[in-house]
């Protein structure tokens, strides 16, 4: 890593641990929804691989808490947020855990029955394997949970719903956007700074086709 990189990350770490943020990753979610205002008319959130809780974090304090500080608001109708982790994590005000394993469809019914057997409006993860250096491998690794992401997403996410994830840049790339253009009207991916990853946003996603398996 250079030194310009590794001062960067510095910066962010800090500033991550003066504002509260339980990871630096939190500003990639906050710099994705002040470039395309993800989180307008969200209600009900799921956050996969959300341990150690950043991603969470922000949804709490963008939705959870402005709707319960509103004097008109009603405990019926406050944004639901679902975390979803095989690792507990420490509380975060108006988010519900769920310490599951994404690629058990019981993991997904679970959450629809917290959104009282609705679907979510926008889905997100943040999840990545432990990085072994070797680019290929941690490649294959991260687009497998990717496709475990992608499939509990279209168990869990509403017809227009947006899911926001991180990949790792490579040569499955263009073949994964093919595919997932099944999905959902618009992909849209933003490159992070000096490394290899992507925060890919699909947007909208479609209603399934007739005798289309996914």
């Amino acid at each position: 890593m250079g030194k310009a990189s590794k001062d960067k990350r510095d910066i962010y770490y800090r500033k991550a641990k003066e504002e509260g943020w339980r990871a630096r990753s939190a500003f990639k979610l906050l710099q994705i929804d002040e470039e395309f205002n993800i989180f307008q008319g969200v209600k009900r959130v799921v956050d996969l691989c959300a341990a150690p809780g950043s991603w969470s974090q922000v949804l709490s304090r963008k939705l959870y808490a402005p709707a319960k500080m509103s004097p008109d608001h009603r405990d019926g109708d406050l944004p639901l947020i679902v975390a979803i982790d095989l690792q507990p994590m420490a509380p975060i005000d108006g988010v519900i855990q769920v310490q599951g394993d994404i690629t058990n469809a019981r993991t997904a019914e679970v959450v629809i029955k917290h959104f009282d057997g609705c679907k979510a409006d926008l889905v997100v993860c943040d999840g990545a394997p432990d990085v072994t250096g070797l680019h290929d491998m941690d490649e294959f690794v991260q687009s497998q949970l990717i496709l475990a992401a992608l499939t509990i997403v279209t168990h869990v996410l509403r017809v227009g719903g947006k899911f926001i994830a991180k990949i790792f840049r490579g040569k499955d790339t263009s073949l994964l956007y093919c595919q997932r253009h099944l999905q959902f009207v618009r992909i849209i991916h933003l490159l992070k700074d000096l490394m290899r990853e992507i925060y890919i946003t699909f947007w909208k996603r479609w209603a399934v086709l007739p005798g289309l398996t996914i």
